[in-house]
């Protein structure tokens, strides 16, 4: 009876896995592949900012998906459309999280090296406030002053 009943379950399973997935028509307003690469990536940042302060979000009644569908002039039909589409055409698919992917990796590159900028001044900074003022000394004129501090930022970097 068990052998049965396992033979059965196999037949079943086989002939309902075996289907074939339809492909998805195109979209009369498919969302171009630049469009969509863009669309994900603000979706990525806006839901990575949703991560680090959600109560600021939530107090000003933000919705992040009406951000996007105002932003590029989409809805939501017209994106789940497109993502079904491209997700069937995985080449250009993966090309577009490509892009995104890339984009993204040169943003916290960018803010990376901006923090570390800012970082860097306000050593700097906190460095000359510690500072006794007879060994700042300071000048008349304001371009004494700022040769003064270039001199000593130079100096800095190059310990």
């Amino acid at each position: 009876m068990n052998r049965l009943i396992l033979a059965l379950l196999v037949i079943l399973l086989s002939i309902t896995s075996c289907h074939q997935v339809k492909k998805p028509d195109q979209p009369k307003d498919l969302i171009p592949k630049d469009k969509m690469v863009n669309v994900i990536l603000d979706m990525s940042l806006l839901t990575s900012s949703r991560g680090v302060d959600k109560n600021v979000l939530d107090k000003n009644d933000v919705s992040l998906q009406t951000l996007i569908y105002d932003k590029y002039n989409i809805d939501s039909l017209q994106l789940v459309q497109s993502s079904a589409y491209y997700s069937y055409h995985i080449k250009e698919y993966e090309g577009i999280y490509q892009i995104v992917n890339d984009s993204l990796t040169k943003l916290k590159d960018f803010y990376t090296k901006e923090k570390e900028l800012i970082d860097e001044n306000k050593r700097i900074k906190d460095s000359l406030a510690k500072q006794p003022l007879d060994s700042l000394k300071l000048h008349k004129t304001k371009a004494d002053t700022i040769a003064v501090l270039d001199s000593l930022s130079s100096s800095r970097k190059k310990n």
